[in-house]
């Protein structure tokens, strides 16, 4: 689930970013769908990122908004598979959102006869994208899992608990054997 909200969060920033970077105009979607139409453009823009006519200035857009993207869902995963995992989910959301997009603004997308080719090819097209995350999602993941273990407490020496009833626990139990209290308040 947490990959999940993360793909979509980045979707989201990502899909605003390129919006914003591109100055995207809104295009014509029915209500209620026309208050995200930043994200459904959006999504439609990063859909088309390796189709696009590329110029320097667009090249730098695309590659920002990715990185972007790979930023929001590093903090979220752990690094590694965990990592790609996410990456995938971010590719999912795009390409449904991206789907989204194309159906309110190409009407006859479903009577096509290429329709179940143009389908495979806009999900392949989303994952191979969302590997352009990959490079800034796994240092991002890397350094806030150094930063969540330094801040860990060290390791105790001695583990020692005294009951009121004066038995001794080589461990941390949460009741005590001998009387029956509760030694740890976790469990209240």
């Amino acid at each position: 689930m947490r990959n999940f909200v993360s793909g979509l969060l980045a979707v989201i920033i990502g899909s605003t970013a390129i919006v914003i970077m591109l100055g995207l105009a809104q295009p014509a979607y029915p209500d209620p769908f026309s208050m995200i139409w930043f994200l459904l453009a959006g999504s439609s823009a990063l859909q088309s990122t390796l189709f696009n006519p590329l110029t320097p200035i667009v090249v730098v857009l695309y590659i920002v908004s990715w990185v972007i993207i790979g930023l929001v869902i590093g903090p979220f995963s752990r690094p590694g598979w965990n990592t790609v995992r996410s990456a995938l989910w971010v590719g999912l959301i795009h390409a449904i959102l991206a789907l989204i997009s194309l159906l309110f603004l190409d009407s006859e997308f479903w009577g096509s006869a290429n329709r179940n080719i143009d389908l495979l090819s806009q999900f392949m097209t989303s994952l191979i994208l969302a590997i352009l995350t990959l490079p800034s999602a796994f240092p991002t993941a890397m350094i806030v899992d150094r930063l969540g273990r330094q801040a860990e407490p060290p390791i105790p020496s001695r583990i020692e608990t005294v009951c009121e009833c004066g038995a001794v626990f080589k461990s941390n139990p949460m009741i005590c054997s001998e009387c029956g209290r509760t030694l740890n308040s976790s469990m209240e």
